[in-house]
Formats: structure tokens, C-alpha cells, sequence
């Protein structure tokens, strides 16, 4: 136990814990002074003219900017690949649909 049976005697843990409760509080309190920081509105307009300083970021693109960052994105490229397939076998289908096909087909026949 940290205080002994005797009133006139206090025992302290190791310097080494010391050191480390001290350390750790310190870093605590580093933590809520720049958390503290980021709050009001000053804070708030500097960390907007922050965001505006540095680049654009991929949730800033919207349109073809966004498609062709998405396009070029490693993690998208087996969903590309099928895209393509599909694209080009469409494509080819297309081209191969010919008048004739056209009026035979129910659907076209009605438009």
C-alpha cells in the first residue's frame, strides 16, 4: 500500500513509476491544450484557411475529376477491367444489330 500502518511514515512508489505518471500527465495535458486549441471560432476560420491552402482532395472532385481519379484508383481496377468488358461487349452486340433484327424484335416494334 502506498501509506504504511505508521502515521509518521509515507512510503512513494520508485522513481521510475514517478517518472512515469509525471510523463504521462504531461502528455495528457499537451494533448487537451491542442485540443483546447481547435475550439472557437478563430480556430475554426484558421483551420479553413488551412484546408483551402493545401490541395484539393479527392472529396473536393465531383464529375469527370472524380471518375477518372476513381478510374486510375489501384483498389477499382478489377471492377474497371469488368466495366470494360461489359462496355465493349455492348458495343459489340450494337454493332451487330441490324435492321432486319430490329423490325423482328417485339420491343423495337413497338417504338
Amino acid at each position: 500500500s502506498i501509506l504504511s500502518a505508521q502515521p509518521d511514515t509515507v512510503k512513494m512508489v520508485n522513481p521510475a513509476e514517478v517518472a512515469e505518471i509525471n510523463t504521462y500527465f504531461q502528455n495528457r495535458m499537451a494533448e487537451s491544450k491542442k485540443i483546447w486549441a481547435t475550439r472557437g471560432k478563430d480556430a475554426r476560420v484558421a483551420a479553413a484557411a488551412a484546408r483551402l491552402a493545401q490541395p484539393a482532395s479527392w472529396r473536393q472532385l465531383s464529375g469527370i475529376p472524380l471518375m477518372i481519379h476513381e478510374v486510375k484508383h489501384v483498389g477499382n481496377r478489377p471492377f474497371m477491367v469488368g466495366f470494360a468488358v461489359c462496355a465493349v461487349g455492348a458495343l459489340w452486340i450494337q454493332t451487330k444489330f441490324t435492321d432486319e433484327m430490329r423490325e423482328e424484335s417485339l420491343y423495337w416494334s413497338t417504338f
